[in-house]
């Protein structure tokens, strides 16, 4: 090959080198003048929000613990202690760590519940478990209370008419009658406001607090869940003009049916029917809670709620133990309003009602 064609070709040579890099040089220039773009852009689009009940929701945790398929109040060991430990990293549960499912724990799996979007009843199943446990898991927000745009119209009492001045629930029976020109607080017709899938409502117009109705269902949802259906509430609020229709037709039967005299009539039936103005029906946080066309002592829908009620602030208020304090015989179906606090303690301590009060009470003068 002569001089010549040498020096072209390496001429040529040097110049494709020249372009190969010039060329690489402006792509990289490209794609590195893109990058903030692409970076701005990632940070502006947020991540998905988790739909809860969804696969990519409940993807499972591997560093936590799985618990057994259902967990509920009353239960015990471990398999508690890990779901309390979960519940206090979240931020739902401030107690002690110590294996036992009461009142304090039952609290904190119904605010986990509300706050997740899970129907509130306080019974660990698999979705509660399975959300708990995963990485969608919501940690506890306290949502801070709108400032009111007008002053709220003041309540004449700090306490509900329902309770005592001390705060405890009040008492009604035959030898405390009601206050006088004692009113319901918020009354709502169970009817329209129950789930008819949880519970048959008797009477057409019967009525109840709205506080107690709510903590009933929530009750009765929990039942439900245990497999336990079919309940009914027979009675909730009377007035006192209905309470004396029922005392003088029982009295009448009595008369009419048994052959007893009025005074001997009337005696029979205060040990089943409270005089007007002595029954607890009329603070409206009472419910005769029955199943359709049945006794109700002995069923499992009775023993169940014997079990449980207290976890909901419910309490069994005549028993056979204590008939001699309340002045009435046993009523399997009979179950008061007071609160999770009061109930808890009453079931702790055995207490009635009467009891409760004598012991934790403030003299009024």
């Amino acid at each position: 090959m002569s001089r010549s064609s040498k020096n072209a070709k390496t001429f040529f040579g040097t110049l494709v080198l020249v372009a190969l890099v010039a060329v690489s040089a402006a792509l990289g220039l490209r794609v590195s003048s893109t990058l903030p773009t692409v970076r701005e852009e990632m940070a502006r689009t947020p991540s998905p929000t988790p739909v809860y009940g969804s696969v990519m929701a409940v993807t499972p945790d591997p560093s936590q613990p799985t618990l057994p398929p259902t967990l509920r109040s009353g239960a015990t060991g471990d398999a508690v202690k890990n779901l309390q430990s979960r519940l206090k990293n979240l931020g739902y549960y401030t107690a002690e760590i110590d294996g036992q499912f009461g009142s304090g724990t039952l609290q904190a799996v119904m605010l986990f519940q509300t706050q997740n979007g899970i129907q509130a009843d306080g019974i660990v199943g698999p979705e509660t478990s399975e959300l708990l446990f995963s990485t969608a898991a919501r940690p506890m927000t306290v949502t801070a209370t709108p400032m009111p745009t007008a002053a709220p119209t003041p309540r004449p009492e700090a306490r509900k008419p329902y309770e005592r001045e001390d705060g405890l629930p009040l008492v009604v029976n035959k030898s405390q009658p009601l206050p006088d020109g004692y009113q319901p607080w918020d009354l709502v017709t169970m009817n329209s406001y129950c789930d008819s899938s949880v519970v048959k409502i008797k009477y057409r117009d019967t009525k109840a607090e709205r506080e107690a109705v709510d903590a009933l269902m929530t009750m009765l949802r929990a039942a439900v869940a245990d497999g336990i259906t079919n309940w009914q509430i027979s009675a909730a609020y009377r007035t006192v003009k209905y309470q004396k229709q029922l005392f003088d037709n029982q009295v009448n039967t009595y008369i009419n049916k048994n052959g007893l005299s009025r005074s001997k009539a009337i005696e029979a039936t205060r040990k089943t029917v409270a005089d007007p103005g002595t029954s607890e029906h009329h603070l409206g946080t009472c419910f005769d809670i029955t199943v359709p066309g049945v006794s109700f002592k002995g069923t499992k829908q009775h023993h169940w709620l014997e079990e449980h009620c207290w976890d909901y602030g419910f309490i069994l208020r005549y028993t056979e133990e204590k008939k001699n304090i309340t002045g009435f015989l046993a009523e399997a179906w009979h179950y008061r309003y007071v609160g999770l606090e009061h109930a808890k303690t009453m079931q702790r301590e055995d207490l009635c009602l009467e009891e409760y009060v004598q012991r934790y009470g403030v003299e009024f003068e």
